[in-house]
């Protein structure tokens, strides 16, 4: 990450906790996953079976991780999809990698950020 960026991030941490950063020994920018349709691949392979897709949440993956926590957790364990998430129209189809073997889309592609 660029200096400005540890230096905001550094500035909103101190400032939302009482924490007082005083110096960083190590800084880490990641790797973010992106899908062609955008929307996020949950659910078993269909051409690699026992292998389980959790990617494609590329630049808001914090504010999905809860509910693809707990929709994987259904899915590896053959359950359905949870009530509240159902209501919001959440779907197993809608985020299953099988979707791309119809020619729907591209597999996942991946953009580093220094």
């Amino acid at each position: 990450p660029e200096e400005i960026d540890i230096a905001v991030a550094v500035d909103r941490i101190e400032r939302a906790t009482t924490l007082q950063i005083r110096r960083l020994s190590h800084r880490w920018a990641g790797l973010r996953s992106f899908v062609a349709d955008k929307t996020p691949v949950l659910g078993f392979d269909p051409m690699a079976p026992g292998f389980f897709w959790c990617a494609g949440q590329g630049g808001y993956g914090f504010q999905t991780a809860p509910a693809m926590a707990r929709l994987g957790t259904a899915l590896l364990r053959g359950d359905p999809v949870p009530e509240d998430l159902a209501r919001l129209g959440v779907t197993a189809a809608a985020l299953s990698p099988a979707r791309f073997r119809a020619g729907a889309g591209s597999p996942i592609t991946t953009e580093t950020h220094p």
